[in-house]
């Protein structure tokens, strides 16, 4: 199975973003949820992303409740602060005092004593992030953490972060539909040897229906998400997919996509797509 590295570990080159648990409707009953969870480690998987904000705090309740202690020593579960729910929207809190305060409820959630990697999810425009970022570096000092990273950061942003933290990864948007972070994080990114989790691969599943996609995928004998999620792996040394799945036969599918190795002819093609 390929493999990347998040912070000097070795981890398979294909996450599961848990957020498609609680935030897709219909949510996922906590007893598919847990069951899908244990699958997903136990086929491999040992990079799972979630936030304290996705399911206003279940989602990482459930990843507590289905890893065992030893399991969440093995796996990096990588989760994010720094983003509220008011009213069922969304809206960002950057403020030190929110950061300190959320890690206590996402260690106790999620049943450990140290996060092993904890992200800012996203810059607020109300707060300097580099105020943020300081209360990361203190809980990292505190040893509450073990990494840090960031999130719906641009390059800009992040070379200013890293002279505040050591920034081990950064997770943005990113698909063969909206490639924004081509132009300058990412090489940046895969120079420097950073993590780059790519959330909505698969553009919230509608590219795994795309007919376009679909048509160049059935040349390859493959799935139309396993050649969206392959076509990053293979574009960018330092990426890590993390597609959402609430389905065992989907999730075995994704997993498979790190061992597909595509034709630079295809990947052009695919690149022109859309």
């Amino acid at each position: 199975m390929k493999t990347r590295t998040i912070a000097g570990r070795k981890v398979c080159a294909i996450g599961l973003g848990a957020m498609a648990l609680d935030e897709y409707e219909p949510k996922a009953k906590e007893e598919d949820a847990i069951k899908l969870i244990k699958f997903a480690v136990d086929s491999g998987i040992n990079l799972i992303d979630t936030a304290d904000v996705y399911g206003l705090g279940r989602n990482e309740t459930l990843i507590g409740k289905a890893l065992a202690a030893e399991q969440k020593e093995k796996i990096i579960i990588a989760t994010k602060a720094g983003c509220t729910r008011p009213n069922g929207g969304w809206d960002t809190d950057g403020r030190p005092e929110h950061i300190k305060k959320a890690i206590e409820g996402s260690l106790k959630r999620l049943g450990v004593k140290k996060i092993e990697l904890y992200m800012l999810h996203a810059p607020d425009h109300r707060v300097p992030f580099k105020e943020s970022l300081k209360a990361f570096k203190e809980l990292q000092e505190q040893d509450l953490i073990n990494n840090i990273g960031v999130s719906n950061f641009s390059l800009a942003q992040l070379k200013e972060a890293e002279k505040i933290i050591d920034v081990v990864s950064v997770e943005n948007h990113y698909n063969l539909a909206f490639k924004k972070d081509e132009k300058d994080l990412l090489p940046y990114l895969a120079e420097k040897d950073i993590a780059y989790l790519a959330y909505f691969p698969l553009g919230s599943g509608k590219l795994s229906n795309d007919a376009k996609l679909n048509k160049i995928a059935e040349e390859l004998n493959i799935a139309g998400s396993q050649l969206a999620l392959s076509w990053i792996l293979s574009k960018w040394p330092t990426a890590i997919p993390i597609p959402g799945t609430k389905n065992k036969q989907h999730l075995l599918e994704n997993i498979k996509a790190a061992d597909i190795k595509l034709e630079k002819e295809v990947i052009n093609k695919l690149d022109k797509l859309f």
